[in-house]
């Protein structure tokens, strides 16, 4: 995915937005900054973590906004 295209979908969930990644609708979810788990342990898209959406989680883990993690979504 290029970088851009990786930016775009990263602030739309962020936004609260409903994206499309690698063919499935996904969600984010603030994480409660205040839990000892880490948001990969929160996370039930055990077998969907790969290529583009683990891409796409792991940028949103920025220095700047951590404790986010992606759910299944269906579009609008």
């Amino acid at each position: 995915m290029k970088k851009k295209t990786l930016y775009e979908k990263v602030q739309l969930l962020k936004a609260g937005q409903i994206v499309e990644i690698a063919g499935d609708y996904f969600q984010a979810l603030k994480v409660d900054d205040t839990s000892f788990e880490s948001c990969c342990e929160q996370c039930d898209l055990d077998s969907l973590c790969h290529d583009e959406v683990f891409e796409v989680c792991c940028e949103m883990e920025t220095a700047a906004s951590h404790f986010w993690r992606l759910k299944l979504a269906h579009p609008l």
